[in-house]
């Protein structure tokens, strides 16, 4: 029917309610059809999906928010915004404002979702950010269109937001709204934004493909050798054993250092001293290794999900940490 969109929820009512403005505004402009901006047809251009009609091309289906058990219980006072000096509780100001701006809009079965997690925890937050993303698109299945909105909320959550389109491959539209001063105090689109533009009127910029020069997989795969070594070796023995091993075949001694054994040295992965030409891993180097180990995890949940044609949405409905509100105006908002 429409897209499904990620968001942070910290105290900031508008971080989300702007973006939902905004986005409603933008689908106006494209619904007359007249003299519609390229930015525009650009940034609806590729929603739908084979399974969605296309009166409702683009349209929010859903928010999921990721946020703090204060929020999701109403138990975290919101921060002030122009209209409002005293709010409520950031849930109960968020559903006011968003009735506010769906108003007039046409009832497409429009559904909000509340996910409970540890903003401390980037672990948590995105094990549970990766699991909702399957219940909306599962593994090697056509699912919900899902866009990423990087503003509000904690950074454990943004950042996770980010791992999961990345790790994913589910969600290419990634998206920020302007925290200028003068516009933080709002809760729908700022009276200074004349033209609605994306990535144009300097307010909502589509976040392009992050761009790494990090070789995640053969740093991992340097630094295991290493760990299995658990001496000093020298670089050219070690670049020696990865070959013998079918890695690195294309890559000489001298390359090798350059591309990796320099990076892996300036992130503080290994310990070298450069005399002896002796290289051993750090213990930086081996919480890295332990991180990248949890990969398997997700892999064999992925797996799971196909080889056992598991219904994720049904097991969603036992999620403790994931809530479903099927009407806003069920919400209590006082």
């Amino acid at each position: 029917m429409g897209v499904v969109h990620f968001m942070g929820l910290g105290k900031a009512v508008g971080a989300v309610t702007c973006a939902v403005d905004y986005i409603e505004k933008a689908l106006d402009i494209a619904d007359k059809g007249k003299h519609v901006p390229n930015e525009i047809t650009n940034l609806f251009g590729g929603s739908g999906g084979i399974n969605h009609e296309e009166s409702n091309k683009g349209k929010i289906e859903a928010i999921v928010f990721f946020t703090s058990k204060e929020v999701i219980n109403n138990e975290l006072k919101a921060s002030s915004y122009s209209s409002c000096k005293e709010p409520l509780g950031v849930r109960s100001e968020v559903i006011k404002n968003l009735d506010k701006v769906w108003k007039n809009k046409p009832k497409i079965g429009r559904k909000i979702y509340w996910c409970e997690v540890d903003i401390d925890n980037f672990q948590d937050c995105f094990d549970k950010i990766l699991k909702v993303a399957y219940r909306f698109y599962p593994p090697d299945n056509q699912g919900k269109e899902i866009w990423c909105n990087l503003t509000g909320g904690a950074n454990t959550i943004n950042l996770s937001l980010i791992s999961m389109a990345r790790w994913t491959g589910i969600s290419t539209t990634n998206y920020l709204i302007s925290q200028r001063r003068d516009y933080q105090k709002e809760v729908t689109v700022p009276k200074q934004i004349k033209t609605i533009r994306p990535n144009k009127d300097n307010y909502f910029n589509i976040v392009p493909y992050l761009k790494t020069d990090i070789d995640t997989v053969n740093f991992y795969e340097i630094l295991m050798k290493l760990e299995s070594i658990d001496k000093d070796i020298k670089t050219k023995k070690l670049h020696s054993q990865l070959m013998g091993d079918g890695l690195f075949l294309q890559i000489d001694e001298q390359k090798f250092r350059r591309k990796y054994m320099l990076k892996l040295y300036g992130l503080g992965y290994t310990n070298f001293d450069e005399r002896s030409d002796l290289v051993s891993i750090s213990e930086a180097g081996k919480a890295f290794t332990n991180s990248l180990e949890q990969l398997e995890t997700y892999w064999a949940f992925e797996a799971k999900l196909k080889e056992d044609n598991i219904d994720i949405v049904e097991e969603s409905k036992a999620w403790q940490w994931f809530q479903e509100v099927d009407n806003l105006d069920k919400v209590l908002v006082s």
